[in-house]
């Protein structure tokens, strides 16, 4: 039988109420607070018996306080004379408990109870939640700029839903914090001016750790989906933050044992955030993707190399699902296919090149980007991006330029689409297509010299049209 456990307690500070219930709850089932640190509430197993918790604040107490202050022993040198044993505490918040069947309680005045609640919830809780509302509105911010920049990029890309969950997590939570506090202390003082009476904290405990283990499912999967190589980068991202908060949580709880001053403390543990920031986590991720480069490890490997005027060139046999040989008909077995991209839950966005050797660039190549919407809302969304992209003009209108790049539309059923357009430049037609189909959307750029016959527009739709897979 286990002599101790840990809890993710995770209460909202000022829950005083809450906190002083789930301790109740914890010793009538044999378990009593012994420390509370940054790796969870420690309880110690004892007989299961009704024991009264008090919750208490002191606002004079600091996390970097090297020993408690001369006020804060008096303090609990004063609730031990009442019977008040310190079971822990947190900075500015003490618990003590008492076994004595009806204590006298350590609080008595309403209004001072609420003002001590008031200076300590000033002097760390709400600027801690402040900074990360203001953190995540910034992280919001530029996911907000990059979807407007470049939707299809953004939703294409797993990394990119996995940050707008959980920064928009992160804000949910911190506003819930922010808000829920203003909304009880409104409350609390109003029944103090109305009935003299304490108002009972309110917290969010359950969506806390309901948005928590969220977030880690949320991790859990976009691990699954970003593939192996990716996922053990995520994981090593992942593992350099934890090991930058556990070095720098030591580091201050050394200088604490050295009896440092809070104030030298605070300092020294902000200049150790920014050096660890930087140093620790630059130096994994230089090692790290040094690591690749030499190793090339996240690179494809090639099928093949050879030499050109002194240089060594690499050649590709990605599968592809539409080639030149669909096309037209060759009898080269020359090429170098590449098929690379991202993908997400949501939509996908995949780069094709089919490209001869070097020494036989008289040979057609063909290249094309397609676009895979799966959710079908956002098919709009994805098809005007594109229309805008399909010229390459940067901004520049006909009235400032007369030689522009133009989409045309052209008969789409030829190709088997619902909507086709040509490429062209002033009135010159390009060899160049965008094709519109129910649940995705092609860029195809085959070389300017390729004819597309009507056999050639049929097999296009017929290998593009469907539901493709291809990795």
């Amino acid at each position: 039988m286990r002599k101790s456990k840990r809890v993710l307690a995770q209460f909202t500070f000022f829950d005083r109420t809450g906190i002083q219930r789930f301790l109740e709850k914890q010793a009538q089932k044999g378990w009593l607070l012994e420390k509370i640190s940054s790796y969870g509430w420690k309880f110690r197993r004892i007989e299961p018996q009704k024991i009264n918790f008090a919750v208490t604040y002191f606002p004079e107490a600091s996390i970097f306080d090297p020993e408690p202050t001369e006020n804060q022993k008096r303090f609990w040198e004063l609730c031990q004379h009442t019977g008040w044993k310190l079971a822990s505490h947190n900075a500015q918040m003490q618990i003590f408990y008492n076994e004595k069947e009806n204590p006298i309680p350590i609080e008595t005045d309403p209004q001072t109870e609420l003002e001590t609640i008031e200076k300590s919830a000033k002097k760390s809780y709400l600027i801690s939640y402040y900074l990360l509302t203001v953190c995540a509105v910034l992280q919001m911010a530029i996911g907000v700029w990059q979807f407007f920049t470049d939707p299809v990029e953004y939703l294409s890309r797993n990394s990119s839903l996995f940050s707008a969950i959980c920064w928009t997590a992160l804000l949910a939570m911190c506003l819930m914090e922010i808000l829920g506090y203003f909304k009880w202390r409104k409350k609390a003082r109003k029944a103090i001016e109305e009935t003299g009476a304490f108002t009972e904290t309110k917290g969010y405990r359950n969506i806390q750790l309901a948005l928590m283990w969220f977030i880690l499912a949320v991790f859990a999967v976009f691990l699954v989906t970003i593939g192996g190589k990716m996922a053990v980068i995520a994981v090593i991202s992942a593992a350099a933050v934890s090991l930058v908060a556990s070095l720098v949580w030591g580091f201050s709880s050394l200088l604490k044992r050295f009896k440092v001053s809070a104030n030298a403390n605070r300092i020294a543990t902000i200049a150790a955030i920014i050096v660890m920031s930087f140093g620790v986590t630059g130096f994994l991720l230089f090692a790290v993707i040094r690591g690749i480069v030499s190793t090339g490890w996240l690179k494809d490997k090639p099928s093949d190399t050879y030499y050109y005027k002194g240089m060594e060139w690499a050649v590709y046999d990605d599968e592809l699902p539409l080639r030149v040989e669909d096309i037209i008909e060759t009898d080269y077995e020359g090429y170098s296919t590449s098929w690379y991209g991202d993908e997400s839950l949501i939509m996908s966005k995949h780069n094709a090149y089919q490209r001869p050797r070097m020494d036989d660039l008289e040979q057609p190549d063909l290249q094309y980007t397609l676009v895979k919407v799966k959710v079908p809302f956002l098919y709009n969304l994805a098809y005007k991006q594109m229309l805008d992209d399909f010229p390459r003009n940067f901004g520049v209108t006909y009235k400032e330029w007369e030689i522009f790049e133009r989409a045309v539309e052209i008969p789409a059923s030829e190709w088997g689409a619902d909507i086709a357009y040509q490429l062209y430049l002033g009135d010159e037609p390009q060899n160049e297509y965008m094709l519109c189909y129910s649940d995705s959307i092609v860029i195809l750029r085959p070389d300017f010299n390729m004819a597309i016959t009507a056999q050639a527009k049929a097999n296009i739709g017929a290998k593009l049209g469907g539901v493709i897979v291809c990795h």
